[in-house]
């Protein structure tokens, strides 16, 4: 496939070439991207010293890029979109920078170490403490000839902005602007902004006791600090409109079996909601330790419909993360990746969604591939799905290696092992260096065995043969088939032992072949029931043995469109994902908004007892499908409708029509069972 009909294909808002873009930069395509699409003509890309080093790139990338600063903020927040940089490799993206560092210890305290390890190491942390004194001299020389409060205290805060720990609040949230910023220039995607209410904590405490602010000027500072990272949504979004990854992790269990939360836990999730926009997004650590208010916040919070707050539970990830060898302290200060893969800041290189897994491909060719009419019992159905499943992970497994990163000083500077190693986070400078895959079709590979053991050796309705030859067919000849498998009830995320149990076994499989495998960086894989892609990868899919026709999306997560609530979450509660298994396992549902806006006590017990049961992680649309109908027909009218996808909140308008219809249908199924 050309550049030109792969970036036609993949990008619906130009805007998203800029980032798109870094996958043929380095082949020297972006001639033909300008000529192919003559609306990025603009692009100037920097090529710095002509030495292919990404640092001098850099330096030369902060010395052109445009400053602007919008002085109806008290932050100064800019992206200049029509500058970039040029990468030999994938950049990291999906990750977490650890803010704590540039907060409480200065920038060029770390920077120095750095330089100190020497060689192509240290040198590269040069040009990079060169290029951020650079850029926050410039900063400072906008704010100079501006005479204004807002501009003198901004001034002070970039002043020491590297050579001192933060002293205030506001102080706080403007450095982490500087360095998120600094991560979009530089064309690192899905940035999430970590713990904000524990990192911010003891500045917030202090201002308050002091009287530098009140608890109203909190409030006002966070909002203007929300609307700042909600700009330039277009340019941030990855692979659709909203997919912008910048999540903020509040709440969470401690070491000492207490569980964390302050007045900022309750005052960042109480102003995203109050903002009503979809971007930043919340996730809140839910533990059975943590308050009844907070959960009832929670409640609050999701009623506002901006799809936040997920629900992390702290009471499962955290033994997950241990007994995958995670240490216990970085177990307990996790956060995420862009969506809810869990994420360790400031120590991890793990890339958590680089490629996406099918459950029911291996099932697909095994139908395909032999003497049906051989099978002669489930068992033995299985333990052939089950040979097809390992060769699928070994070939599956052996293409993350193709996987080269992008060498990244910055990045390398705040994250613990790379100074101490004198080694960059591309080449596994990091203390955690583990490849994250998330994975689709696991509701149908469930629904297709459960199903062909009770048709063909069960019941005997049919054999093996004519039921696969109808689903090659995609029903076309056995419209009564497809109309039985479509009505009756599911297995998958329902209250059933035997469809548990089968997902529990092909997660077993799954764990021992991810056991066998070293990425070339020497960290290991994690694999979720989660993906962002149960549209576009079902889409070269033929049909299912569970009511599912040719190119039609998989299940959404762990859901199930007929199964009561309290089913899925049980369901999810007794699965077993194993030691590899706990890259984001996400429970998806539809809620009718009179349900929770008129219920909302019941509710918050609800999700109380979901957290006991023991789900791993939750999100939830608040619509009615009246609502998402009316807004497909006459978008003008709902500007602000804001929906959950992946594990993303966007603007319903703004999503392409397969996700549209793939939402009104989730909330007629919703609405008809009942819930």
């Amino acid at each position: 496939m050309s550049v030109k009909t792969k970036i036609k294909n993949d990008l619906w808002h130009i805007n998203y070439v800029i980032p798109f873009t870094a996958k043929y930069l380095q082949g020297g395509k972006l001639h033909y991207i300008k000529k192919a699409l003559p609306e990025i003509a603009h692009l100037h890309v920097i090529k710095g010293s002509g030495k292919r080093d990404i640092s001098t790139d850099i330096e030369a990338l902060f010395e052109r890029v445009e400053l602007q600063w919008d002085k109806n903020s008290s932050f100064f927040y800019w992206i200049d979109t029509n500058k970039t940089i040029a990468v030999r490799g994938n950049i990291l993206s999906n990750f977490t920078l650890d803010y704590d560092r540039i907060i409480s210890t200065p920038f060029h305290e770390h920077a120095d170490r750095a330089i100190k390890a020497g060689g192509v190491y240290g040198e590269r942390a040069q040009h990079m403490k060169n290029a951020v004194e650079r850029l926050k001299d410039r900063v400072l020389r906008v704010l100079e000839v501006e005479d204004s409060a807002k501009a003198r205290v901004l001034q002070e805060e970039f002043s020491a902005l590297l050579d001192r720990p933060a002293r205030h609040f506001h102080e706080g949230l403007q450095r982490i602007l500087f360095f998120n910023q600094m991560l979009w220039q530089t064309r690192h995607t899905l940035n999430g902004l970590g713990r904000l209410d524990k990192i911010l904590g003891g500045l917030y405490a202090a201002d308050l006791r002091d009287g530098v602010i009140t608890r109203d000027d909190a409030h006002a500072m966070i909002s203007d600090f929300l609307t700042c990272l909600s700009k330039w949504y277009s340019y941030k979004s990855s692979a659709l409109l909203g997919d912008i990854g910048q999540i903020i992790v509040l709440g969470g269990n401690e070491r000492d079996g207490s569980y964390f939360c302050n007045d900022l836990t309750y005052l960042f999730m109480q102003v995203q909601a109050e903002l009503e926009r979809p971007d930043p997004k919340i996730l809140l650590r839910v533990s059975s330790r943590m308050p009844e208010e907070l959960l009832s916040a929670a409640v609050d919070a999701l009623a506002k419909r901006t799809g936040s707050p997920l629900l992390s539970n702290d009471d499962v990830i955290i033994p997950y993360l241990t007994d995958f060898g995670i240490a216990e302290g970085d177990a307990h200060s996790y956060c995420v990746s862009a969506c809810w893969e869990p994420f360790i800041p400031g120590k991890s290189l793990d890339q958590n969604n680089i490629k996406t897994f099918d459950f029911f491909r291996p099932l697909d060719a095994m139908l395909r591939a032999g003497d049906l009419d051989t099978i002669k019992g489930y068992d033995d159905l299985l333990a052939q799905y089950d040979a097809y499943l390992r060769q699928e992970w070994k070939a599956f497994l052996h293409s993350l290696d193709e996987f080269v990163w992008a060498v990244d000083p910055l990045v390398s500077i705040l994250t613990t092992g790379c100074t101490k190693n004198g080694k960059d986070i591309s080449e596994g400078g990091a203390v955690y260096n583990n490849y994250g895959v998330t994975s689709v079709g696991m509701g149908s590979a469930c629904d297709t065995l459960l199903n062909i053991d009770r048709l063909v050796f069960q019941e005997k309705t049919y054999t093996l043969t004519e039921l696969n030859g109808a689903r090659e067919k995609n029903y076309s000849e056995h419209p009564e088939l497809l109309a039985m498998l479509k009505n009756q009830e599911k297995h998958f995320a329902h209250d059933d032992e035997r469809a548990a149990a089968l997902a529990d076994h092909i997660m077993e499989v799954s764990n021992q072949e991810i056991e066998k495998y070293r990425n070339p960086l020497g960290g290991r894989a994690k694999f979720g029931l989660s993906s962002p892609n149960y549209i576009k990868n079902a889409k070269k899919m033929p049909a299912d043995l569970a009511g599912r026709v040719n190119g039609t999306p998989y299940g959404t997560h762990i859901s199930c469109v007929d199964a009561p609530y309290t089913e899925v979450v049980q369901f999810a509660g007794n699965l077993h994902h194993g030691k590899y298994g706990f890259n984001g396992n996400v429970v998806d549902f539809f809620v009718s908004p009179g349900l929770l806006e008129n219920n909302q006590e019941q509710f918050a017990s609800f999700l109380r007892a979901a957290i006991s049961v023991g789900f791993f992680q939750m999100q939830m649309n608040i619509l009615d499908s009246a609502t998402l109908i009316d807004a497909k027909r006459h978008p003008e009218k709902y500007p602000g409708l804001i929906v959950r996808v992946w594990g993303f909140s966007a603007y319903f308008n703004d999503l392409p029509e397969d996700y549209q219809n793939l939402l009104i249908e989730r909330a007629q199924a919703n609405e008809t069972a009942g819930h």
